[in-house]
């Protein structure tokens, strides 16, 4: 019974990672605000949110094993800027965080921190985390890098920048793609490397989509932010 659930909410868990993937990618490269972006960036919230409850789902199955243990935590830094990228739409005239915002903000927060005492306890105990450890210190970081960014902005010690809400909708859903194309990339590649591959290539079948999706959003990002300087226009964005 307990194989049954776990594959049929597997079988969920793929078709929502392959809807964020195809659906995030059409929001990506379609005209801002209009009805293609609107309508495809609500199927990859949502289908991002699938990806996480089916996560959250295989932890509560094995609750024990390592490999869920770490995907949850990778579901949290997944979907955390998927939830604040929509969350930011509705905070155009003034940042005002909710509670969901303050307890999504600390909670991804306390995520990084758990994740870096798994990579401490990693490199003290090598067999014990099978070469996970250096996973963990990545994404740790992205944890508290995305809580310190929000928590330093909700509490007042930071002022938004101009077009906050534009700007951090487009950084934060694009962060979010990034987990979708490393969760393809890691399901993915292995499957055709060699025996025998070196453990810092499957490292990097983790890390470089991200850095990509990295890279080309702050190209988009900075091109963005000359274009308003220069017209000094507003676009329209609807909610997610």
């Amino acid at each position: 019974m307990e194989k049954l659930i776990f594959n049929f909410f597997l079988v969920i868990h793929v078709i929502c990672g392959f809807l964020s993937l195809v659906s995030g990618l059409v929001a990506m490269i379609a005209q801002k605000g209009k009805k293609v972006h609107n309508f495809s960036g609500r199927v990859f919230y949502w289908a991002m949110l699938g990806v996480f409850v089916t996560t959250i789902i295989f932890f509560v199955i094995y609750p024990t094993q390592l490999k869920y243990q770490f995907f949850l935590t990778i579901g949290i830094v997944s979907f955390y800027p998927n939830f604040s990228g929509k969350r930011i739409l509705s905070m155009k005239k003034a940042i005002v965080p909710a509670l969901v915002d303050w307890v999504a903000a600390w909670g991804v927060g306390l995520c990084g921190i758990i994740m870096l005492g798994y990579s401490v306890y990693g490199f003290m105990h090598p067999k014990a985390l099978s070469g996970m450890a250096i996973l963990f210190v990545i994404f740790g970081i992205v944890c508290l890098v995305n809580a310190y960014a929000d928590l330093k902005i909700y509490l007042g010690y930071q002022q938004p920048q101009k077009m906050h809400w534009f700007l951090g909708h487009g950084g934060k859903m694009m962060g979010a793609y990034s987990a979708a194309l490393t969760a393809f990339c890691v399901n993915i590649v292995p499957r055709y490397l060699p025996d025998g591959t070196p453990t810092f290539v499957f490292v990097l079948t983790w890390v470089l989509p991200g850095v990509l999706i990295g890279v080309i959003a702050a190209r988009i990002l900075k091109k963005y932010k000359l274009k308003f300087a220069a017209k000094n226009t507003t676009p329209v964005l609807q909610t997610v």
